[in-house]
């Protein structure tokens, strides 16, 4: 697929500006943008949720739509739900089987993905090969969440060192899933616009009048890693008596490129996924896991159900100006958009 000019970003951003508007309206880059997720690592789940031996999902349902099969046995490993012989999807549900086998013609399969049984395959020269195996994708188990990618994942080891280094007394250990305070959230608007509000906090004294009530914003920091932006600001009051961060840190809110976000609070950690359906829709998980015996909060102006929904609403109006005749490239704010920056730099590179 070529595309009708490739994107391009100056290093410097006091001399940069912001990537060209048909990056957002172009079908053509949007699939191109494919091969990015393809090396992207994504939240499979975690630990404690898998309750089954094979556990069979889709990398980024409604777009990769790639069928892979978790499979936790001694240890944790990730295979393609595909058959060898002629493409049919293997499993269709989560179960406790000790094999994985093809019900078109029987192939069967132990859970390293080796072939075992082949019926009807007798004469045939050359076989069983390699190839005839399940392939085994790149997965990750850290800090009992579950990552998956396709194929040459992209090194993300900076920000999970960056993790470890500033939350290193952080409880990940008594972390549990909230299924009441997750949420999915199809948005009208390009995956991108939604990272790009993300990754700046210059927006929240105008957008998010709560929140800006309980951050001390003239404190507020970004930081660049290898693959990643990490944003953080301290509460406006003194510490609270349940704060686990350490130096009165309201949040740490890490995303990695090019669609993930780990956001580590004093009551536990919300995971955002941002998960590209076409150029115009997106789907948003979020995905609440409170530390034991805490609870998330609500019912302030500054929760999360607030906080997004005002996100939501200014997406969407970006969403809607992006398509103007009348709108040419704007430029970043050397102090505020370090981060989109960043993205749109790293856009440029894997584009090609």
């Amino acid at each position: 697929m070529k595309l009708s000019s490739k994107i391009s970003v100056d290093k410097d951003i006091s001399r940069a500006q912001l990537i060209d508007p048909e990056f957002y309206t172009s079908d053509n880059y949007f699939q191109a943008t494919k091969n990015i997720f393809l090396k992207s690592w994504q939240f499979v789940n975690h630990i404690n949720c898998i309750d089954t031996k094979l556990y069979p999902f889709l990398f980024l349902e409604n777009f990769i739509d790639e069928p892979i099969i978790l499979v936790k046995d001694k240890d944790i490993k990730i295979l393609s739900n595909i058959c060898t012989h002629r493409a049919n999807i293997l499993c269709n549900k989560k179960n406790n089987s000790n094999i994985i086998q093809c019900n078109y013609h029987g192939r069967t399969f132990d859970l390293n993905g080796v072939l075992k049984q082949a019926p009807g395959f007798k004469g045939v020269e050359n076989f069983p090969t390699e190839n005839d195996n399940l392939k085994e994708v790149p997965s990750m188990l850290w800090k009992n969440l579950i990552f998956s990618s396709i194929s040459n994942p992209i090194n993300i080891d900076e920000v999970l060192r960056s993790i470890e280094m500033k939350l290193s007394n952080y409880p990940f250990d008594k972390l549990r899933y909230d299924k009441k305070n997750s949420n999915t959230f199809t948005l009208d608007a390009h995956w991108a616009l939604y990272c790009e509000n993300y990754l700046e906090g210059f927006h929240v004294p105008f957008i998010h009048k709560g929140l800006n009530n309980d951050i001390n914003f003239n404190n507020y920091k970004t930081e660049l890693l290898d693959h990643g932006v990490l944003q953080y600001t301290e509460n406006k009051s003194n510490p609270k008596s349940n704060q686990i961060l350490d130096e009165n840190i309201y949040a740490y809110y890490y995303w990695i490129f090019p669609n993930l976000m780990l956001n580590f609070y004093n009551w536990g950690l919300s995971i955002n996924i941002v998960e590209p359906i076409s150029k115009n829709k997106t789907k948003i998980k979020f995905l609440s896991f409170p530390i034991e015996d805490i609870n998330q909060p609500k019912g302030t102006d500054s929760d999360l159900d607030v906080v997004e929904k005002e996100d939501q609403e200014v997406v969407l109006a970006v969403q809607k100006g992006i398509k103007s005749h009348l709108y040419n490239k704007g430029r970043y704010s050397s102090k505020h958009e370090t981060g989109i920056h960043y993205f749109h730099r790293l856009l440029a590179r894997y584009l090609v």
